[in-house]
């Protein structure tokens, strides 16, 4: 006879696969998909699952990436605006290249001094986050709750806690908030630089196939065709591909900046989107050690999911009620995601051609991306509930449940508890971090 708990977990494996797939019909239907990280935060899907009779939310546990923003440098329109104007100089533009280099100045020069940091809609997308939480559990959120909210040194990601927080605040006066930015911190808000990572044979060949394939996805030719009137010469002086890369990220990011009212979208056109979304989908799943045979770059998040349990556990056995916020990259919610096992994050392949069907970064980390862990208790039991969330809509992770999508926390802690003493995690000491 096949047990309850075991036939759910069956199921939603079966189904893993299918809820992650991306079909070109979908992006075609939903351009701005094709921003990948850049992408705005999707509303959520609304549709949360009533707790098992007896259960109430006591304590929310959250990893939060900042809101929109500008590009981290101006590299990118600095490389444009110099092969454009030398385009210019040589009489080399087309009537469609001289409109492009007319938007680029215009997008430019709103960038100026301000690489990296949160735009207004980053700002938006951190209080609708935090009314939403709030109004989803308010049973927990009216109480006069302690928050301890933590954040990496980055001025966007500080801006995005301080929004989320006021925002709250502003719902709850009640609420006392110690938010905090400190090195201190970054062991487990970042990426931890100083776990020695497993070196992998097949790494290297992973990152040569992944350069071909984005100086295939990001050509440069209909660019070229399209902006100069005489290619070949372009050519001399500008690196087709690196142009290319270039543009895209400039017209990712201006998802960002709605007020703006620019797009460069129609220098790639939809095709040429999605080939540029592809590219930096199969980067990033490389990047993170998520692709098959890859460095496994992310047992540095290993210390944030020891947080996680080491904060969940201290909270129940305090018996009270709390909220815990934790701001930070997208380098972190992904690989997060990533080993909580969430059907999102895994079930990449090697195949690069192939990949954005099966994985795809603008499920996981868009602008604001963020994964909460609610829990829930019932009086006369200490049999404590927990649910995981990314990007507000309830996942799955792969453990056993009788009642999904919320999973027994002495289930949930053994096995993640477990996977950290099996990594084995060494750490150099300062001198020798050199990475």
């Amino acid at each position: 006879m096949i047990r309850p708990r075991f036939a759910i977990l069956c199921l939603m494996l079966l189904s893993w696969s299918a809820l992650a797939q991306t079909s070109r019909e979908e992006l075609l239907s939903h351009m701005e998909l094709t921003a990948g990280n850049y992408g705005n935060y999707p509303l959520p899907t609304g549709h949360l699952t009533p707790a098992p009779e007896g259960y109430q939310p006591f304590y929310i546990s959250h990893y939060g990436r900042h809101g929109a923003r500008y590009m981290t440098s101006d590299r990118h329109y600095r490389n444009l605006r110099e092969q454009l104007d030398s385009a210019r100089t040589l009489g080399i533009l087309t009537p469609y290249g001289k409109d492009v280099r007319r938007r680029l100045k215009l997008a430019a020069a709103d960038a100026k001094d301000r690489a990296g940091e949160l735009t207004t809609l980053g700002a938006r997308q951190h209080r609708a986050i935090a009314r939403r939480m709030f109004d989803n559990y308010p049973s927990l959120l009216k109480q006069p709750l302690q928050v301890k909210a933590n954040s990496s040194d980055s001025r966007r990601v500080m801006l995005s806690m301080a929004y989320f927080c006021n925002e709250l605040k502003s719902l709850n006066p009640s609420l006392q908030f110690s938010m905090d930015a400190s090195l201190h911190d970054l062991y487990y808000i970042k990426s931890n630089k100083s776990i020695v990572v497993p070196p992998s044979a097949t790494d290297d060949a992973l990152y040569r196939k992944l350069k071909k394939f984005k100086q295939k996805m990001l050509s440069g030719e209909p660019q070229f065709r399209a902006l100069f009137t005489d290619p070949e010469r372009a050519r001399t002086f500008i690196d087709p591909y690196t142009f290319a890369d270039d543009l895209y990220n400039v017209a990712a990011d201006m998802y960002c900046l709605p007020e703006l009212g620019l797009s460069f979208a129609d220098v790639f056109g939809e095709e040429g989107m999605i080939d540029g979304f592809r590219a930096y989908n199969a980067s990033w799943c490389l990047w993170e050690g998520l692709m098959p045979g890859a460095r496994k770059s992310y047992y540095r998040i290993y210390p944030l999911l020891q947080n996680f349990l080491d904060d969940a556990d201290e909270m129940i056995a305090s018996g009270g009620c709390g909220l815990r916020l934790r701001f930070g990259h997208d380098s972190v919610v992904l690989p997060f995601a990533f080993i909580l096992g969430f059907q999102e994050a895994i079930g990449a392949t090697d195949d690069m051609e192939d990949l954005h069907h099966h994985f795809s970064i603008f499920r996981l980390i868009p602008m604001a991306a963020n994964i909460q862990l609610v829990f829930f208790r019932k009086e006369g039991s200490d049999d404590i509930l927990v649910k995981f969330l990314m990007n507000e809509n309830e996942t799955s992770v792969p453990l056993a449940t009788d009642c999904y999508p919320y999973y027994h926390w002495k289930d949930v802690r053994r096995y993640y508890r477990a996977m950290i003493e099996d990594a084995h995690l060494v750490y150099q000491t300062p001198a020798e971090n050199e990475d």
